[in-house]
């Protein structure tokens, strides 16, 4: 399943996101994909808004990794891969503790580089620039990919959120 969503400005982007918060749950994984600049730190800002983390959240270009407590036992983890060489650096840094746990809540800027190695459902959102004449640069197409029935049904009640 997909879905498309037009963004027309920041703002808008995080308040997708904080409305995308109210369909993840822990032990989800969300890999984010686009350009520089398309919009995933504002998008993953407004999730962890939106689930209630009052910390500001800042991109882990240079730590690769930052977690976050949320309420309860769940961990919020803002992971970004865009300085990652290969794969076998992810077994190194640990992140496999985090991927398959049951309480945490991942987001990963720059995951399609480690799609292939995740033995477990995704969802995948990409961001790219909508550039027409009426546009400076501010809008951006944020697609929703499920891969498999889990992350279907979770779009499926993100779309009935998103049309109320």
């Amino acid at each position: 399943m997909q879905i498309k969503v037009i963004s027309n400005s920041p703002f808008f982007t995080k308040e997708l996101g904080r409305t995308f918060s109210r369909i993840v749950s822990a032990g989800d994984i969300i890999l984010f994909t686009g350009e520089l600049g398309g919009g995933k730190t504002t998008f993953i800002t407004g999730i962890a808004e939106g689930l209630g983390l009052e910390e500001k959240i800042s991109s882990p270009s240079f730590t690769i990794l930052n977690e976050y407590r949320i309420s309860g036992r769940r961990e919020f983890v803002h992971v970004d891969l865009y300085r990652l060489e290969n794969v076998c650096e992810i077994e190194e840094i640990g992140l496999d503790d985090y991927f398959y746990s049951d309480t945490s809540i991942i987001c990963v800027e720059w995951g399609d580089r480690i799609k292939e190695y995740l033995k477990k459902e995704f969802l995948e959102v990409d961001f790219g620039y909508v550039i027409d004449k009426k546009n400076e640069g501010d809008k951006r197409k944020i697609i929703f990919k499920s891969q498999g029935i889990y992350w279907d049904r979770k779009l499926e009640e993100f779309k009935r959120i998103m049309d109320k």
